[in-house]
């Protein structure tokens, strides 16, 4: 989960980044004349909103450690960049979101494992192995964690 925008009182927004549709662009937009953007990847965002569809790109600047994106993107947008040998755009089907202090709660409670930004998450084609590698990275507790099915019985 990427926390795209957060504020206590105002709530979250948020895009789940590993969760592929196995669909691209093209699929979602077949009547568009999308010149070579065709193939941009198109993840599940989240629960909320599963009929908008929204592009988004990411930066990373290795030597600040920090990621930079822009959300809502239009298509002359993501062209426009696509033409200065862009960075990363993805396409999100639906987003996840939290009401003011729901997410603060939820981190309280622990219902959530923090990991801060790193170049790998946004590299590539992030997928379940995306997470796994991020569950591994924070220790051995966490690996075994991410190893366990989701059924215990089938344990």
């Amino acid at each position: 989960m990427f926390i795209s925008a957060h504020d206590q009182q105002q709530g979250a927004h948020g895009l789940v980044l590993n969760r592929p549709t196995n669909k691209n662009l093209v699929d979602f937009l077949p009547d568009r004349d999308l010149e070579g953007l065709g193939e941009i990847p198109v993840y599940l965002g989240g629960p909320v909103g599963p009929q908008e569809l929204t592009l988004v790109s990411f930066d990373w600047t290795a030597g600040e450690a920090k990621i930079t994106f822009h959300t809502q993107l239009s298509l002359d947008q993501v062209k426009s960049e696509a033409g200065d040998g862009f960075k990363r755009v993805r396409a999100f089907v639906g987003y996840a979101g939290w009401v003011g202090g729901q997410l603060e709660n939820e981190l309280q409670q622990s219902a959530w494992i923090v990991h801060p930004a790193t170049e790998s998450i946004f590299d590539g084609v992030p997928n379940d192995e995306t997470w796994l590698s991020l569950m591994k990275s924070l220790g051995p507790a966490y690996h075994l964690l991410a190893i366990a099915p989701d059924d215990p019985s089938l344990n």
